[in-house]
């Protein structure tokens, strides 16, 4: 199949020297990832991994509400807060 179209992305400048030091040692480009993505996509007719909504699941509240009976009940809303900044901060949601 001849490659005859061009897709144009935007991404962080950050994330795109990462994404080519990574890639680099797996021997691919950039383009040839995101082809590897489109094709991989088609193929699973979906995307090629879990999509999650970045909040925790009920396992986990269910520990942080167990954890809550045993806390110093002056700080649990601070570590809500904290709590809900970490998973923020880590899957991106601000």
């Amino acid at each position: 199949m001849k490659a005859d179209a061009v897709l144009q992305v935007r991404i962080d400048s950050n994330i795109k020297k990462e994404a080519e030091i990574l890639f680099e040692r797996l021997g691919i480009s950039i383009a040839d990832a995101v082809r590897m993505f489109v094709a991989q996509s088609i193929e699973q007719q979906g995307l090629p991994f879990e999509v999650k909504t970045g909040y925790p699941g009920r396992t986990t509240l269910h520990a942080f509400g167990i954890a809550s009976k045993y806390a110093d009940s002056s700080k649990i809303s601070l570590e809500k807060e904290a709590w809900a900044m970490a998973v923020a901060e880590k899957y991106g949601n601000t």
